[in-house]
């Protein structure tokens, strides 16, 4: 199947430079853990529970798999319904004060059935020093999570796995001002993103694809560096999807933080806001799994600013709301729009939310009108494949020159 993703004006070239850090840092998650963990003798109390509703997770993976077939493949993944509720420190919860002074509000939620849940949060402010943290099964956290991490008051988090996830919020001695902590939408996932269960996640895509640093990416690993994973709300299905993009260098070379997707995944303000994008998602050996030091889904930012989208061309520009962190080595990926026909081109993106993958189109490149009236030759095809081939999750992933 011919695929057409990368505009014609916008094909993906070679990178030219690494990225340098330029504003505050988005933070690595899965740091100091929560108080809860690091010290359960002074924790052991009944935690209030917040039940949000259930999921049937089989019924959702067959209903969104039949709908994205008996449509237009958009190759987007459907990974959680949303939940609205409303579920705040100030009326939900407990508070407790620690021997150190310090403050520990703590809330447990359940969205019964669900796979793995992830949150978002209308209000996020939090006093200097204070650290949030979501706690899943197995005592997986994601966090700290500080207000540096919303620059709007918002915030939407990683992803955790199991039904039931702890929200923890420890405020230290002497804040001056209090923690302003709103839960609106809870994201019910049905896919099993950490394959706790199910045999979905990483792993699962077409035993076709290959992984990145198998032979047909290694003349890439700089390219293969400026590519991210993502999820999404999306406004109008009110669930959450994964996709790929690509981190772009600007003109000027000052490093903006302009991240390539497509107009299908993200295509308002309020879906770039809800990205959680997430870096170095791959496997360190060219046969089967092996996560990279801190596991598949460490390197995390959150937050992005539409900067640009056009519908029939199908692409969206973004601008994400922190630098990725300097350890995370990630690369501004180079543009070319002359039009020039590449020798040929080579895909890399997340198929069906798996570690990252690489796929080799035709040699050389070809294009196709996908504009319809007043177009011609509009983009480059991404198919039919020599390797490899693209799945759901690969939406949004641009198309790099074959060197």
């Amino acid at each position: 199947m011919r695929t057409r993703i990368s505009p014609l004006r916008y094909a993906v070239r070679l990178a030219l430079f690494v990225a340098l850090a330029k504003a505050g840092l988005a933070s690595a998650r899965q740091g100091e853990p929560p108080y809860s963990l690091a010290h359960p003798e002074k924790t052991a109390s009944a935690i209030p529970i917040e039940i949000v509703g259930s999921i049937d997770a089989a019924r959702r993976r067959a209903e969104t798999t039949a709908r994205a077939q008996s449509t237009t493949p958009t190759k987007r993944l459907a990974t959680s319904d949303i939940i609205d509720v409303s579920i705040g420190a100030a009326h939900n919860g407990i508070w407790r004060l620690l021997p150190d002074g310090s403050r520990l509000w703590r809330v447990r939620v359940r969205a019964a059935g669900a796979t793995d849940l992830r949150f978002g949060f209308a209000r996020f402010e939090l006093p200097a020093g204070a650290a949030l943290y979501v706690i899943g099964a197995d005592n997986y956290y994601q966090g700290p999570y500080t207000t540096a991490d919303s620059d709007d008051g918002r915030f939407n988090s990683s992803i955790v796995p199991g039904d039931t996830a702890t929200i923890e919020l420890r405020v230290p001695p002497g804040a001056t001002s209090s923690a302003d902590v709103e839960i609106a939408t809870v994201g019910a996932g049905f896919r099993d993103l950490f394959k706790r269960t199910l045999y979905t996640g990483p792993g699962t895509s077409g035993p076709c694809n290959i992984n990145v640093v198998c032979p047909l990416g290694e003349p890439y690993p700089d390219e293969i560096r400026a590519v991210g994973y993502y999820e999404f709300v999306d406004d109008a299905d009110h669930g959450t999807f994964i996709c790929t993009g690509t981190l772009l260098a600007d003109v000027p070379h000052d490093r903006r933080n302009y991240f390539l997707t497509a107009a299908h995944c993200v295509s308002s303000s309020s879906e770039a806001s809800s990205m959680v994008v997430y870096w170095n998602y791959q496997s360190t050996q060219c046969a089967g799994l092996s996560p990279p030091a801190g596991g598949f889904l460490n390197d995390d930012q959150h937050g992005a600013t539409l900067r640009a989208t056009r519908a029939d061309t199908d692409f969206a520009l973004v601008e994400l709301a922190q630098v990725p962190e300097a350890s995370w080595d990630v690369y501004y990926a180079g543009w070319d729009a002359t039009g020039a026909t590449p020798s040929g081109t080579i895909g890399i993106h997340h198929p069906s939310g798996d570690v990252k993958k690489v796929t080799s189109g035709p040699m050389p490149g070809t294009t196709d009108n996908c504009i319809g009236a007043g177009g011609t030759n509009t983009h480059w095809e991404t198919g039919p494949y020599l390797q490899g081939t693209t799945e759901d999750g690969s939406s949004g992933s641009g198309l790099f020159v074959v060197a």
